[in-house]
Order: C-alpha cells, then sequence, then structure tokens
C-alpha cells in the first residue's frame, strides 16, 4: 500500500511540479531575461551610434573652425608684410620685424616679384613652379588668399599677398594644421581617420587611418558640406562594418572636412560587457537603480531648478542663477554660463540707461541752454531795439546827426542779433551739410572750432570723393564735431587733424590730436561707467550706418578716433 502511494501520490506530485515551475516561472523568466538583454543590446546600440555620430559632429565642426581661423591668422600675417611693404619698408627688414612664430610657415615665407623670383626670405622650389603660385600673385585685390600646391606626399598651402610689383608668400603644409586642430586624431590606436577635400582637385590632406578613397568629391557629406551645412550620417561600404561619417565646411576656403570611423570600435567592449546582462541582473538592477538616483540627485533635479532660474532670469531677476545648484560638472559649468551671461546682459542693460539717461541729460541741458540764450541774448536783444526804435520815433525833432546815429546802432544791434540766431541755428543744424555736402561742412566746422578752441585743427581729403547719403553725411558730420568737442573740451591738445578717405569700397574717416589721452576701458560696455558718453554716442552712430568705430589712446600719447564704413559698388 505505501509502495502503491509512493509510486501513484507523492512521485507523480513531484514529477508535475517541476514542469509548472519551470513553464510558469523559469522559463518566463529567461525569456524576460533575454528579451531585456536582447533590447538592452538594441537600445545600447543605438544610444552608442548616436553619442558617436554627435561626438564626432561636435569634432568636425570644432576642427572646421580652428582650421579656417588658422588659415584666417596666416592670412593676416602675410596681409600685415604687404602693407609694411606699400609703406615703403624694405622686404628682408618687414619679414624680419614682423617676428612670425616658425610655426606659422614652417616652410617658409618670402617677398617675390613680378617674375617670380624670390627677393627676400625662402621658399620651396616645387612652390615656385607652380601655377597657382603664378596666378595667385598676378591677381588683382586687396585680401590675402589662400591656394594648395600638391607635392609627393602632402599638401603645401600657400597664403598669398597679391602686390605690385612685390607679393607675400607663405607656405605650410595642411597636414601640419589638422595635427594641430584634432590633437587626438594623430594616434595609431585611434581607428578614426580625417579628410580635408577640394571640391575642384579632391583629396588635400587626410590625418589617422587610411583614408578609403582617392579623390572624395563624390563622397556623401561633401555635397551637403559645400551648401554650408554640418551633420553626421552612418554609411556601410561595400563589404566593410557601418561607419559613421561626420562633415563640416571650411567656409573661408569653401573646402570640406569629414572624419570617418568605424563605431563598433569604440562600443564593441561596451556590447560585450552586456551580453552578460541575464546572468547579471541583480547587480545590474542595483546599479541601474543606484544610476537613477543619482541621474534624479545629480541630473534631473539640478536641471529642473536651473530650468525654474533660467525662468525667472528671463522675467529681469538677474540674481536667481547666482546660488550653487550642484549637479555634475557639465550643469555647474552651465550654470557659470548662465551666470555670466546674466552679469554681461544687467551690465548691458545698466549701460544703456546710463547712456540714455545722459542722452536725455544732454537733450534737457541743451534745450535749457537754448531757451536761455534766447531769453537771455535774442530776446533781450529784440527789447532793446524795440526801445530804440521807439525813443527814435519819439526824438523825430531832433537833428539829423542824431537820427543818424540812432539808426546805425540800430543797425549795428541787429546785425549782431541776427548773427548770433544764425550761430544757434547752425549749432542745431548745419546748413552747410544740406546746402553744399560733406566736405564743405567739414571745412567750416574746422574753422569754426579752431577759432573758438584756439587750436590749429587740420583737414585733409584723399582719394575720389562721391556723394554719400543724408543720414551718412549727418553721422560723419556729427562724429567729427562731438570728437573735436571733447579735444578742445578735455585734450588740452596743441594740434588736430581730421582725414577723410575715399577708397575703393571704404570710406575712412580719421580724427587724431596730441593731446592728453585717457586709459581706455576693456570692454565697450564700460564706457559709459567711465563717463564716456559721447564715445558711445559716436559708436552708436557708426553701428547706425553700418560701420565700425576704433578708439585708440593712451595716457599722454593722444586720442585716435578711425571711422570704417563699408560702401556698395
Amino acid at each position: 500500500m505505501l509502495s502503491a502511494k509512493n509510486s501513484f501520490g507523492v512521485r507523480p506530485f513531484l514529477g508535475g511540479l517541476r514542469p509548472k515551475l519551470f513553464a510558469s516561472i523559469i522559463l518566463p523568466f529567461t525569456v524576460v531575461l533575454l528579451g531585456i538583454a536582447v533590447a538592452g543590446i538594441e537600445i545600447h546600440q543605438g544610444t552608442m551610434r548616436r553619442m558617436v555620430a554627435e561626438r564626432d559632429e561636435r569634432s568636425v565642426q570644432a576642427a572646421a573652425a580652428a582650421v579656417s581661423e588658422e588659415l584666417f591668422h596666416r592670412q593676416l600675417v602675410v596681409r600685415d608684410i604687404a602693407f609694411r611693404l606699400r609703406d615703403g619698408v624694405e622686404p628682408t627688414r618687414a619679414i624680419v620685424e614682423e617676428d612670425v612664430d616658425k610655426h606659422d610657415f614652417p616652410e617658409g615665407l618670402a617677398a617675390v616679384s613680378r617674375d617670380f623670383r624670390i627677393i627676400a626670405g625662402k621658399l620651396p622650389k616645387e612652390v615656385l613652379g607652380a601655377r597657382t603660385l603664378q596666378d595667385a600673385t598676378t591677381t588683382r585685390g586687396s585680401e590675402a588668399l589662400i591656394r594648395s600646391v600638391r607635392d609627393d606626399q602632402d599638401t603645401i598651402l600657400l597664403a598669398i599677398m597679391p602686390g605690385r610689383p612685390t607679393a607675400i608668400v607663405g607656405a605650410f603644409y595642411l597636414s601640419d594644421l589638422m595635427r594641430t586642430a584634432l590633437p587626438g586624431l594623430d594616434v595609431p590606436s585611434v581607428p578614426a581617420a580625417a579628410v580635408i577635400v577640394d571640391p575642384t582637385t579632391g583629396l588635400l590632406a587626410h590625418l589617422g587611418a587610411p583614408p578609403l578613397e582617392k579623390d572624395y568629391r563624390n563622397h556623401p557629406g561633401v555635397r551637403e558640406a559645400l551648401l554650408g551645412l554640418s551633420g553626421s550620417s552612418f554609411l556601410t561600404p561595400p563589404g566593410g562594418e557601418e561607419h559613421v561619417l561626420a562633415f563640416s565646411p571650411i567656409r573661408s576656403v569653401g573646402w570640406v572636412l569629414l572624419i570617418e570611423e568605424r563605431w563598433q570600435s569604440v562600443a564593441s567592449p561596451l556590447f560585450r560587457l552586456s551580453l552578460v546582462a541575464p546572468l547579471a541582473l541583480a547587480p545590474i538592477l542595483v546599479i541601474s537603480l543606484l544610476g537613477l538616483w543619482l541621474s534624479a540627485s545629480q541630473v534631473i533635479m539640478p536641471l529642473r531648478d536651473l530650468q525654474g532660474r533660467a525662468i525667472k532670469l528671463a522675467a529681469g531677476d538677474f540674481h536667481a542663477v547666482e546660488r550653487e545648484i550642484g549637479g555634475v560638472q557639465e550643469i555647474r559649468d552651465l550654470q557659470r554660463s548662465m551666470v555670466m551671461m546674466a552679469r554681461r546682459i544687467q551690465s548691458a542693460q545698466q549701460s544703456l540707461r546710463r547712456y540714455i539717461g545722459r542722452v536725455t541729460s544732454i537733450q534737457e541741458e541743451e534745450r535749457r541752454r537754448i531757451a536761455r540764450d534766447l531769453h537771455d541774448e535774442t530776446i533781450q536783444d529784440f527789447i532793446a531795439l524795440d526801445q530804440k526804435v521807439q525813443l527814435l520815433g519819439r526824438n523825430q525833432r531832433g537833428g539829423k546827426s542824431r537820427k543818424a546815429d540812432s539808426v546805425e546802432t540800430i543797425h549795428r544791434e541787429a546785425r549782431e542779433a541776427i548773427r548770433r540766431v544764425r550761430r544757434l541755428s547752425l549749432a542745431l543744424r548745419p546748413g552747410y551739410l544740406e546746402d553744399l555736402g560733406l566736405i564743405p561742412a567739414l571745412e567750416a566746422l574746422v574753422n569754426d572750432v579752431s577759432a573758438g578752441a584756439g587750436i590749429p585743427i587740420s583737414l585733409r581729403v584723399n582719394g575720389t570723393t562721391r556723394r554719400l547719403s543724408s543720414s551718412v553725411d549727418l553721422a560723419l558730420y556729427r562724429i567729427v564735431q562731438e570728437s573735436l568737442a571733447n579735444t578742445a573740451r578735455h585734450a588740452r591738445a596743441h594740434h588736430a587733424w581730421v582725414g577723410l578717405r575715399f577708397a575703393r569700397g571704404e570710406v575712412r574717416l580719421t580724427v587724431r590730436d596730441d593731446g592728453a589721452g585717457f586709459v581706455l576701458p576693456r570692454e565697450a560696455g564700460d564706457l559709459t561707467q567711465a563717463g564716456h558718453f559721447g564715445l558711445v554716442g559716436m559708436r552708436e552712430r557708426a553701428q547706425f550706418i553700418g560701420g565700425s568705430l576704433e578708439v585708440q589712446s593712451a595716457p599722454g600719447k593722444g586720442t585716435q578716433l578711425i571711422l570704417r564704413l563699408p560702401l556698395e559698388s
């Protein structure tokens, strides 16, 4: 009986429980684990793809900007040397005194004649015979050029400033420029490749892993970059692994920078670690919970706090973002950036308020002065004339000589009143400017200020004069008027100079004195704090007409204002 019971009771029960436990718990749990593992791998793969693409996109944009900046720096160097040659400096002396960094032009820097002979400095032999050099040095223009010359293994870039009869040429390798812009890519362990592509000649230089093509002109991403776009994409070469491609234009020269790498080479160790997820569910769960807690406490909550403070900042509370909020380093850096932005905005608003207040005060003072001048001088003059006319009427019986003296007195005082009213009118609105144009108006202004202040002021006009718009004429006139007024009131100068140069595509106005000078603030927003409201007004006028105003001054060195106004053809 016991044996039968054991055979038909207990054993079948145990034998049936295991499959039920497996089918109801272990199998579903295993399926869930496998699903979690597969889903985790897929999600992880997609996230890593995006992260690698975003990282490469940021890198290529920063590198393109760095290359463009380095090219622009070298253009400025050769342009400065060319300007010194135009000023009459001997070529060898101009190159030596420029004190050019040897890393800027490691392949040489030279002055080249019209027949392509080196006058001063040195250049590689393959550069002197290049057609690119011949075409660029004979180009008419006032801006430095960047041209490429291909040698056996690399591309030599030329920074060329055309000139008559001497051009300035500096040579350097494009690969050296890429190493400066992408310092972490020139490492054997990095499986990424960076290339610079010219849409007309193809591949110019590469860095890192070997390039995938010889030409690259039809490579994906080049067309988008030539349209001015930056971004990233994924592509799979025939028979190869998927690559992430990041592209960005080098706008100053019309080239394209590409960074390409196998994203699996970055993510493969993490993939292998994610395969053991079903065997390490508990540690992963604990780590995940810890990560969620850290994310919530170090990222999400600080970001929410920062978002609330940003809303207060937008409402005008500039101190809302200054209190420390904690979180990860990136959030703290973001907060510091917002604090700096808030302070600059607050400083700009305060500067604008001070300037507007000063302008309003000046307007009220001007109105008060005009009213006082009219009341104390002009009206009193006309009252006196009226009384004398009445007195002359009462003295009709007097002698002729007495009448003549009275009439002469009235005539003289009437002319003086007319002169004062005319002076007041010219101070309010210069009639010469509208009737005769800018140059006669400046001549009258210079003569008037020179006579009133006792300072010799020279006016010089160069170039082919052309008529400007009325708003530009008025702005230039007011800038000269304010500058000369500052010279007469504050500079203690012995001489002042006003220059107006009409160049090709530009008008340049210069006002200079040999006075006491002053210390320039570091930023333009600090001008109002230092009390230089006139400079702020002149800068605003220059920006209003599309020009730029540069102020140069130092204690004991005088002051110089240079306004450059580009003109349309």
